[in-house]
């Protein structure tokens, strides 16, 4: 049941970098400019809370952070990182020429935000650090932000008659 920093950095670049690259992609599949901006800004972001949470850890090598025999934590970490949170995004891609490859961009979206920000909060739980409860603060809040926009823009551009 131990979880260590390493186990947790790892988790945190997958999902970053997963989420990065999935908007990146997106980004360069769709026409609307403003779905475009929108979806670089998120890449930029991603891989900004990557490199945020990949600083602190180093930072913290080797010291326990009171999360190590967290079974709600190994539970979730379990639960939803068994498999990819994003499909192939050529998968994606080729559905998104109809709504319905919209719909599941979108859904797509709209769940990994929630899980990223679920694994931020944990862990905020959990740890008994200051400085890094700090940030995660900061990253469940972004991460929020994140799903709120996500959802706004699904509901915008779902409802939009040019889709």
């Amino acid at each position: 049941m131990d979880i260590n920093n390493e186990e947790l950095l790892e988790i945190s670049i997958k999902l970053e970098r997963d989420g990065k690259r999935f908007y990146k992609e997106l980004a360069k599949a769709v026409q609307d400019p403003v779905l475009k901006d929108f979806l670089k800004l998120m890449a930029r972001e991603e891989a900004q809370h990557e490199k945020q949470f990949k600083d602190l850890l180093d930072s913290k090598k080797g010291k326990k952070l009171g999360w190590e025999n967290n079974s709600s934590l190994r539970y979730f970490i379990d639960r939803e990182f068994q498999t990819d949170i994003f499909p192939p995004i050529k998968e994606t891609l080729k559905e998104l020429p109809n709504l319905g490859g919209i719909r599941k961009a979108f859904d797509i979206a709209v769940e990994s935000e929630r899980i990223s920000g679920e694994f931020f909060r944990l862990l905020h739980a959990t740890c008994n650090d200051i400085e890094i409860k700090t940030l995660l603060t900061i990253l469940e809040k972004l991460e929020a932000e994140h799903l709120e926009k996500v959802s706004s823009l699904k509901k915008r551009f779902l409802n939009d008659e040019h889709l």
